[in-house]
């Protein structure tokens, strides 16, 4: 149990390092979570201080932290999926909820996709196919990550294990590789909830 409880906390330091805070605060002294969306990701970095550095940059760190908590737990505990899929969420869910920033952070996608990158790399192009159909049919940033992740949540579930194995990175078993999909993609699809809610309202109110 305890490998587990310290994967969970490696995975959750390493995933609430306010990349974007710190960034924007760097180039503009603004707090992001203050200002445009107020979601400290990279959509709203580059937003707030109009920087494609400060933007790419903030993808790309948080999507090392996936991939960072992903490769340390075998390292530091035991070369177990159960683990690195444990450090995994977490690293998403601290930089979803990081105590530092009382809890207001991202949404996950960068640093989800640097931990599912490690464990099965042909996800992440079905991701980002599902990800362009769902901003193709609503040209909204957010219902498009909503529906790109329940997509690839059903798919996972749905997928024979035969099919999914040939997916999946050396050594990782389908059914260990179901309940990581689960886990993951529930810590992201809670930090999209209000953001659905507000354009199924934003329809609603174009229809009356």
């Amino acid at each position: 149990m305890l490998p587990y409880v310290l994967s969970g906390v490696l995975g959750y330091l390493i995933g609430s390092i306010p990349t974007a805070f710190l960034l924007v605060r760097w180039k503009s002294n603004v707090d992001i979570r203050s200002t445009g969306s107020g979601n400290a990701g990279a959509l709203n970095s580059f937003q707030v201080t109009r920087s494609k550095m400060v933007g790419i940059a903030v993808l790309l760190i948080d999507l090392f932290k996936g991939i960072l908590a992903v490769m340390l737990a075998p390292v530091i505990f035991d070369v177990q999926l159960s683990l690195q899929a444990t450090a995994g969420v977490a690293a998403v869910a601290g930089h979803n909820f990081p105590v530092w920033l009382k809890f207001k952070g991202g949404r996950g996608l960068a640093t989800a996709a640097g931990a599912m990158l490690m464990v099965s790399w042909g996800f992440i192009l079905i991701w980002g196919i599902l990800w362009a159909i769902g901003y193709f049919l609503t040209k909204n940033v957010n219902v498009g990550n909503a529906i790109a992740s329940l997509g690839e949540l059903l798919g996972v579930l749905v997928t024979p294990d035969e099919v999914l194995s040939p997916l999946l990175s050396f050594s990782v078993v389908p059914s260990e590789f179901k309940l990581f999909a689960v886990a993951l993609f529930v810590v992201i699809l809670t930090k999209h909830v209000a953001p659905m809610r507000e354009y199924f309202a934003s329809v609603k109110e174009k229809d009356q």
